[in-house]
């Protein structure tokens, strides 16, 4: 939690806010028909708002309080959220057919561990469809709790 006196939301803070994020971001990005799959693709936005949540401080790692460089700069991060975004239904939907194929092997097979395997690899596709919408959401959860601060964030680096 950021309390009265502190001025830069911790890491705690960080995946606290962008984990919901991403699943909240993924699950609005994900299909209607199918609930299994739906839960799946919010997962994977969990895990994905995770991890967006903290690459920030991991690409400018916050030894001092004057860290934020590019990965924090708002042009840089804006563009390339823009970017992420445009592409996301495109990656998404590749990753969603590839698990409806994979699925549909399941189904025709009679191996059993080969059937799981399948399974598997189906569910893995789509959480990591979700885990895409995830990471920009995450991303963009953590550069809006920086914007806050009283440093704020710079336009470029």
């Amino acid at each position: 939690m950021i309390f009265v006196g502190e001025s830069m939301p911790n890491r705690s803070v960080h995946i606290a806010t962008s984990s919901p994020a991403g699943a909240v971001f993924a699950h609005h990005k994900s299909p209607l028909n199918n609930e299994i799959h739906r839960f799946q693709e919010t997962l994977g936005g969990a895990v994905g708002g995770l991890l967006g949540g903290v690459l920030p401080d991991v690409l400018d790692p916050p030894f001092h309080p004057g860290h934020r460089a590019l990965a924090h700069a708002l042009i840089p991060v804006g563009a390339s959220a823009a970017a992420w975004i445009r592409g996301l239904d495109g990656w998404q939907g590749y990753l969603r057919r590839k698990a409806d194929d994979y699925s549909r092997l399941r189904l025709h097979t009679a191996d059993p561990l080969l059937a799981a395997w399948y399974g598997a690899v189906a569910i893995a596709l789509r959480m990591l469809s979700g885990l895409l919408a995830g990471v920009v959401a995450g991303y963009l959860t953590h550069i809006a709790l920086d914007f806050t601060t009283p440093r704020c964030l710079p336009l470029v680096s």
